[in-house]
C-alpha cells in the first residue's frame, strides 16, 4: 500500500471497540465526541468512570459528560435517538483509575481485556503542585493498569495503546523539543542500552521518600503540605518544573519499556484550550493555563507577570488534539508495531509569542468588556506588562514589603484599599509560583512528525479532523472565539459580575 493516503480514521474504526480513561476531563470528552460523532460505524467505546456518594457511575457520566454542552451538536443531529445512540454504543466501566485492576474482580477485567482493540488513556492529574503520591498514583502508576489490560487478552489482535501526555515532559530542557524520548535535564537518571530510562530506582525512592512522610506526619493538613513540597523538590531536582510534568514522563518511560516498544503511540500535546471550530467553537471546560492569567487580569488581580516577551507561548485548541488522537489511533489500526511519539503543538508551524497574545486579549478586553459580564465587572483599569523574571522577583519584594505597611496603616485608619493591595500582590505571586515557567519558555516544541502523519490521510479526512496549527488566526481566534467561549461556556453557571459590583455599590450606599 502506498505511504500516501494510506490511512483513514472513519474506517480504521470500524466495527473497533475502544476504552477510554479521563472521560469525564476536558480532553477525554473532546475525544469521545469525536469518535462517536465522526465514526458512526465504531463497534463500542468503554468509559472508565468512578461512582461517589451522590451517583453510581452510569449516573455521573450521564450527568459529568453526556450533558455536556460539546455534546449539543450531536444531540440536535439524532434528537430524540440520542440516549438510543449511547445506550447502544457505549459501556460505563464502574472502576478506580488507581485501583489494582481498576478495581474490578479479576474476571471481569479479564473479560474486558478480551473484548478491546485500543485504550485511549487521557487520565490524567494536571494539578502542577499536585501531592507527590497521588501525582505518582495517577500519571505514572495507573498505567500498570493499562499494562495489564494488554497482557490479559489472548486471542486476536494485541490491544493498542495510545497515551495522552504533555509536551512539557520536555522539563528543564532547551532548544528545539523534537518528537522523542525525552532525556531528563538533570542528567541523574541513568540510561538504559537503549532509548529509555532507569525509573524503577527513582519510584521506589519516591515511595520511600512518601512512606517516610505517612509516618512521620499523621496529621492531614501537615501531611499533605509536606507531600505537595516533596512533589516541587523531586522534579526540580530530577530535571522538571513540576509534578504534573516530571510523573507524565515517569508514564511515558513505564508504557515504552512495560508494552515493549510495541503497540503504542504518544501523543504530545502543549498548552490545550477552546475549541476553534468543532463541534462548537469557543468550547471549554475549566480553567488552562493561560486562563488563570486572563481571569486575574478581568478582576484586577495581576497586571504584572514574569515572562518573556518574545517567548512563545505554545496553545493549542482541543479540537485539534482530539482530531489528533484519532488520526494517532487509525495508525496504530492499521501499523502498530513499533511506538511512535507525536506532539500536538502551535510553536513551529503558528508561533505567536508572549507579548502578541497578551496584546491581542487586552484590545479585545477593552472593546468587549461589556459584552462579556461574566468575564468583566468593568473595563479593565490596567495594562498587563511582563518583565523578566529577575526583575519580577525584585518588584515583588518591594511590592509586598510597602503592601504591607499600607495594609497595616490601612487597618488602623480604616481603609480597605491596601488589603485589596495585598489580595492582588498575593495573587500574582501564587499564580507567578504555578505558572511563571510556562510564560518564559526556553524551548520550541517540533511537530514535523504529525504533519506528515496528517499527510498520509485523504483530502477528505484531512479537513475533517484537522490537525494544522497554521489552519487559524491567533487573533481571530483569541478575540472572537476563546474570550467568548470563556464567558459562554467555562463561566456559564457564574453571576453576571457587573450586577454583583452595582449591588455591592448599593449596598455601600
Amino acid at each position: 500500500m502506498s505511504q500516501v493516503n494510506s490511512l483513514s480514521v472513519v474506517s480504521s474504526f470500524k466495527q473497533k471497540r475502544v476504552f477510554i480513561t479521563g472521560v469525564t476531563g476536558f480532553l477525554g470528552k473532546a475525544i469521545l465526541e469525536k469518535i462517536l460523532s465522526e465514526t458512526p460505524e465504531v463497534e463500542q467505546v468503554y468509559l472508565l468512570v468512578r461512582g461517589n456518594r451522590q451517583y453510581t457511575a452510569h449516573e455521573r457520566c450521564m450527568r459529568d459528560v453526556f450533558d455536556s454542552s460539546l455534546f449539543d451538536v450531536l444531540r440536535d443531529k439524532h434528537g430524540a435517538g440520542f440516549q438510543a445512540l449511547i445506550d447502544k454504543k457505549v459501556t460505563v466501566v464502574a472502576g478506580e483509575l488507581t485501583d489494582t485492576l481498576f478495581g474490578l474482580p479479576e474476571a471481569e477485567f479479564n473479560q474486558l481485556a478480551q473484548s478491546l482493540d485500543l485504550i485511549i488513556n487521557s487520565a490524567a492529574s494536571v494539578n502542577f503542585r499536585e501531592a507527590m503520591d497521588q501525582a505518582l498514583k495517577i500519571n505514572t502508576l495507573s498505567l500498570n493498569n493499562v499494562v495489564a489490560l494488554t497482557q490479559r487478552k489472548t486471542q486476536g489482535e494485541p490491544v493498542k495503546v495510545l497515551q495522552i501526555s504533555t509536551c512539557y515532559v520536555n522539563g528543564f530542557n532547551r532548544g528545539v523539543m523534537r518528537e522523542e524520548v525525552v532525556s531528563p535535564a538533570s542528567g541523574l537518571i541513568p540510561r538504559k542500552d537503549d532509548d529509555t530510562y532507569e525509573i524503577d530506582g527513582v519510584i521506589n525512592l519516591l515511595n520511600e521518600k512518601i512512606e517516610r512522610i505517612y509516618q512521620q506526619h499523621t496529621q492531614q493538613d501537615k501531611q499533605q503540605a509536606k507531600l505537595v513540597q516533596l512533589g516541587i523538590q523531586q522534579s526540580q531536582r530530577y530535571g522538571w518544573n513540576d509534578t504534573y510534568t516530571f510523573t507524565k514522563w515517569l508514564g511515558e518511560q513505564l508504557l515504552i519499556q512495560a508494552l515493549g516498544k510495541q503497540n503504542l503511540t504518544i501523543l504530545r500535546p502543549s498548552i490545550i484550550e477552546s475549541a476553534v471550530s468543532s463541534p462548537l467553537p469557543g468550547w471549554v471546560e475549566g480553567v488552562k493555563v493561560a486562563d488563570a492569567l486572563i481571569y486575574a487580569y478581568a478582576k484586577g488581580r495581576v497586571s504584572i507577570f514574569p515572562g518573556e516577551d518574545s517567548g512563545i507561548l505554545d496553545v493549542i485548541p482541543v479540537d485539534l488534539v482530539a482530531n489528533s488522537a484519532l488520526m494517532c489511533s487509525a495508525q496504530l489500526f492499521q501499523q502498530s508495531s513499533h511506538y511512535r511519539i507525536y506532539q500536538c503543538c502551535s510553536g513551529r508551524l503558528n508561533p505567536i509569542r508572549l507579548k502578541q497574545f497578551i496584546d491581542y486579549v487586552q484590545q479585545a478586553s477593552l472593546l468587549q468588556y461589556k459584552q462579556l459580564p461574566k468575564l468583566f465587572a468593568k473595563k479593565p483599569q490596567d495594562t498587563f506588562k511582563t518583565v523578566s523574571p529577575k526583575t519580577f522577583r525584585l518588584y515583588m519584594m518591594a511590592l509586598m514589603g510597602s503592601t504591607w505597611v499600607k495594609t497595616i496603616l490601612g487597618r488602623l485608619f480604616g481603609s480597605k484599599s491596601a488589603g485589596r493591595m495585598m489580595e492582588k500582590a498575593n495573587t500574582t505571586a501564587s499564580l507567578a509560583m504555578i505558572f511563571g515557567f510556562y510564560t518564559a519558555p526556553k524551548y520550541r516544541f517540533d511537530s514535523m512528525q504529525l504533519e506528515q502523519l496528517q499527510a498520509r490521510f485523504s483530502v477528505i479526512e484531512q479537513k475533517q479532523f484537522n490537525v494544522k496549527a497554521d489552519s487559524f488566526s491567533w487573533k481571530v481566534y483569541l478575540q472572537q472565539i476563546h474570550l467568548a467561549g470563556l464567558h459562554k461556556y467555562a463561566l456559564a453557571g457564574k453571576p453576571d459580575l457587573t450586577q454583583k459590583a452595582a449591588q455591592k455599590q448599593k449596598q455601600a450606599a
